[in-house]
């Protein structure tokens, strides 16, 4: 029988008390006591301790990390039975594998060949991939150490010392012929790696060498293709030097590519299907650049070189000097599987409605209004409508749960989790989320939620394709923490709660690709300076990690872009993604824009769809929060040029709180739990 979310907690203490290694309500709390004394008798070296501790854990989630850490402590002087005992029965697991890689290591420092092939798995990255060819190369299976060698080779980077001597035994023995050559070469030119496409000049035949450095050449300068007096036609590696110069030079001087384009005869003698791929490239880069100004060029363009991107990019032109019927023919020139999305539907409303068909405009609004989303706020806004919620806890059976609780991989996970150990907690977690399908993922992901592990629990439902739990999805993590900082900045909780959802997940210890760190993702330079202006001094960039530092730092950085933007919430989020700097630079240079058309028109794809969302989580954080949500619309005020900034949110504020004193409030619909109020 399904059960709700909210009662799966009450399941979960079932589930623990029925496991083997959960025997009873005390137990929990006394093997994770045995399993960190263990832990500190193995770093003092005390084995008798270790081995008691170890006896009382009985078949307790986390013992093979034990086994693991002991093994690896002595790996130089354990017995490699033992060894392979434990890969026997824990090798597919994080510490197996952490184990295995290590012994593999060992074994082929110690160029005991034969032993690394006994012990070798797949999976463990490249380096030991190619220590096993080493490894067939030095016992004499040559024939199987340089078979399939080429997928090792057809890289765009290059690859670790470890695979020279596969690689040099594979030229010696003729593997490495022209043709693979070359196509190496792309993939470097094409991950931009030119120190390694030269490098790998050597290794052309003659007749490729020159085409080699040509490319090189127009790489260094594309503008250099202007000047070519060669066609694509002309040999067989021309076309995709020509290709990709023309590209680069659009992405730099879109006009120039456009010029040197139609100048040429023919297509540059480039096959058909290539030459309208560049065609249109050509024109979704001069789009992207000069927008309105692109507008006659893609005019005499003719149907089949638009694909929906370039459509989409044609209609954002249009937006830009809000040319309504040219707005309403993009898009009904989009595919239909395009014309169905919400932002199209939406911006097809809008231009309807400027053109003066009201009714199919409303009609419009209210299908679009049926979705969750930034654009189905708005057009609920549109006709006056309240927003539709449409949440749908997940239910659960029982006997599903349990079976998925019962999984080693999750009891590992869940109770790394417990434990404060997230890093390996994931570990455990990928493979298993990659594993698991349907309705058992889904019932993953509510174990995660129950314990707090609220990232995984997100995660996992959208790979499940369940959009519609939002108490799972936007669960309410710190939520007097961001309700005190963001109080303290005058700013709205939820719209706060919104930022460290869409940044983190509400992970405290992420850090991303670029440096940004914790719930509210602050950089390290932007923490130092504004952390004397909340009464912190960022000694290190780790304190970012914790979430009363994090969150002071990113509320009055939210505070200080607000102010800066004369008081809008979109440009002080826009800039929370993007930089103030690149607000700055999309503000409009005349005459005001509508807060709609100029989100449309941000050029960052990421910023774009940043500022859709966090608005749209505004929203439910309120609602999660047990309030009305504020009218999306009277957040957004026009974005005029950077003088009149202040003026235009104050006359916005003024227009939707009328005579009252507090915002413009929207009711919601279609929200058990929230509301009985169906949607209409």
């Amino acid at each position: 029988m399904p059960i709700p979310a909210r009662l799966a907690g009450l399941l979960l203490t079932f589930i623990a008390l029925s496991l083997p290694a959960l025997a009873s309500p005390t137990e929990p709390a006394s093997l994770r006591e045995h399993f960190l004394a263990a832990e500190t008798a193995l770093e003092q070296g005390d084995r008798g301790a270790f081995r008691r501790h170890l006896a009382a854990l009985g078949d307790y989630p986390l013992r093979p990390y034990l086994l693991q850490a002991d093994l690896d402590a002595r790996l130089e002087r354990a017995d490699a039975k033992e060894i392979r005992n434990f890969l026997d029965r824990w090798g597919d697991t994080p510490p197996g594998q952490r184990l295995r890689a290590r012994w593999l290591g060992h074994l082929a420092d110690e160029g005991r060949w034969r032993a690394f092939l006994r012990d070798h798995a797949d999976g463990l990255g490249t380096p030991l991939a190619c220590r096993h060819r080493t490894a067939l190369l030095r016992t004499g299976q040559r024939q199987a150490a340089l078979e399939g060698v080429e997928e090792l080779w057809l890289v765009g980077h290059s690859q670790p010392g470890a695979c020279d001597p596969v690689f040099d035994a594979w030229r010696e023995a003729g593997g490495l012929t022209p043709d693979l050559a070359w196509e190496r070469f792309v993939l470097a030119m094409a991950s931009g790696q030119t120190g390694l496409a030269r490098y790998l000049t050597r290794y052309l035949s003659a007749d490729d060498t020159p085409w080699a450095r040509r490319w090189l050449e127009l790489h260094r300068d594309p503008q250099g293709i202007t000047q070519v007096d060669w066609r694509a036609d002309l040999h067989p590696r021309a076309g995709v030097v020509l290709e990709d110069s023309l590209r680069r030079l659009a992405r730099q001087e879109p006009r120039q590519a456009l010029a040197a384009w139609e100048a040429a005869e023919d297509r540059w003698g480039l096959p058909r299907q290539a030459a309208l791929e560049l065609r249109r490239y050509i024109a979704l880069r001069l789009t992207l650049r000069e927008m309105a100004d692109a507008l006659p060029h893609l005019e005499t363009l003719p149907d089949h070189v638009f694909d929906d991107q370039l459509r989409a990019w044609q209609t954002r032109a249009a937006l830009s000097v809000q040319d309504w019927q040219a707005v309403a023919e993009a898009i009904t020139r989009m595919s239909p599987e395009a014309r169905e999305e919400a932002p199209w539907r939406y911006w097809h409303a809008r231009a309807l409605e400027q053109l003066g068909d009201r009714e199919s405009a409303r009609r419009l609004y209210g299908q679009v209004a049926q979705e969750r989303n930034f654009y189905g706020f708005l057009a609920a806004d549109r006709i006056q409508a309240p927003y539709r919620i449409g949440h749908r806890p997940l239910q659960i059976s029982a006997t599903r749960l349990q079976s998925v609780a019962e999984r080693p991989a999750l009891q590992r996970a869940l109770e790394l989790h417990a434990l404060g150990r997230i890093i390996d907690a994931r570990r455990e977690w990928y493979p298993l989320q990659q594993e698991l399908q349907g309705r058992d993922l889904l019932a993953a992901a509510q174990l995660a939620h129950e314990q707090g592990w609220h990232d995984r629990a997100i995660f996992a439902v959208a790979r499940a394709g369940h959009f519609d739990d939002i108490d799972l999805r936007f669960p309410l993590v710190h939520t007097g923490l961001f309700r005190d900082k963001a109080n303290a900045q005058g700013i709205d909780p939820a719209w706060a709660m919104a930022v460290a959802r869409q940044e983190s997940a509400f992970m405290a210890d992420v850090r991303s690709h670029a440096g940004a760190l914790g719930l509210m993702q602050i950089m390290p330079a932007t923490g130092r300076a504004m952390a004397p202006h909340v009464g912190l001094q960022l000694g290190h960039p780790f304190r970012l990690l914790e979430p009363e530092v994090n969150v002071s730092i990113g509320t009055y950085y939210l505070r200080r872009n607000l102010d800066r933007f004369g008081g809008h919430p979109m440009l002080s989020t826009a800039a929370y993604n993007a930089g103030a700097g690149r607000v700055d630079r999309w503000l409009p240079g005349d005459r005001p824009l509508a807060a709609d058309i100029w989100a449309e028109l941000i050029p960052y794809a990421e910023t774009r769809k940043y500022v859709r969302r966090v608005l749209t989580y505004r929203v439910l954080y309120e609602v999660r929060m047990g309030q009305t949500p504020t009218t999306l619309s009277s957040l957004l005020p026009p974005i005029p040029p950077a003088d009149r900034l202040m003026q235009s949110a104050t006359a916005h504020q003024a227009r939707w709180q009328g005579e009252g004193t507090g915002p413009a409030r929207t009711p919601i619909c279609d929200a058990p739990g929230y509301t009985e109020r169906p949607c209409l």
